[in-house]
């Protein structure tokens, strides 16, 4: 359904706990971010990839932070379906069941956003009917391409029809971990610096001169969503570093 659009993140984390007789600093348990910088780096090697860089400062009272791999199923699945009564999945070739006629095509956008060819139900292949659950995730970062005087949202996964892509949305992992490595239970307030790191082959070809902006938030696991902070506009090109 999607191409692959691999990303990564450098998390610099300043402790905020007791230190002495000081008392640990309060924020809400909303996490909340300010915007820090973004840079562009490029590579003439075909085999390496070009990457967007974004920091954020971020503020947390609680620090649940970060996702691993033991939050990928149920409220954290990336895609999300619909079961029968018979206990079976839902496919495109249910359609013609009046009780889902309702479902939509599998022609572009739709199969980009809607539809899901794995072989969940048996072994050979079929066309499962899904929908997207951003709580997958808990980095968002939006592209936003200025034409004719104006912002236009840059759909990564319909950009390129016919065929599908992949969004930036990414996650980063647990900031407060026990001795185990794995999520704390106990709370404390965190702040620090993230790096977001999105790589792709084409992002120069895709927008060579043009002006874009990103819009970017987080989200603790506890679905909490910070605020949204804008970056600067820019044009790839003029943020290029060596």
């Amino acid at each position: 359904m999607k191409s692959v659009i691999r990303y990564s993140i450098i998390a610099l984390l300043l402790a905020a706990t007791v230190v002495s007789c000081h008392k640990p600093p309060e924020y809400p348990v909303e996490p909340s971010i300010t915007f820090d910088n973004v840079y562009f780096k490029h590579f003439d090697d075909p085999q390496v990839d070009d990457t967007l860089f974004v920091s954020v400062n971020f503020k947390d009272g609680d620090g649940d932070l970060g996702l691993d791999d033991s939050y990928v199923s149920g409220d954290y699945s990336a895609l999300f379906g619909r079961i029968k009564p018979d206990g079976n999945w839902v496919t495109y070739s249910d359609r013609s069941n009046p009780e889902y006629d309702t479902l939509p095509p599998y022609e572009f956008p739709y199969s980009c956003y809607n539809y899901l060819i794995d072989s969940l139900i048996t072994n050979e292949l079929d066309t499962i009917y899904v929908w997207q659950n951003l709580n997958h995730y808990n980095i968002f970062v939006d592209f936003y391409v200025r034409k004719n005087g104006q912002y236009h949202y840059f759909d990564w996964l319909t950009e390129f029809e016919p065929n599908c892509g992949e969004s930036y949305y990414g996650r980063f992992p647990i900031l407060n971990r026990d001795e185990y490595g794995h999520a704390s239970s106990k709370e404390r307030p965190l702040e620090g610096k993230l790096i977001y790191k999105m790589k792709g082959a084409r992002l120069l070809s895709i927008f060579k001169n043009d002006t874009i902006k990103l819009d970017i938030s987080i989200q603790d696991r506890a679905f909490n969503r910070s605020n949204t902070v804008e970056s600067y506009e820019f044009v790839l090109k003029d943020i290029t570093i060596n």
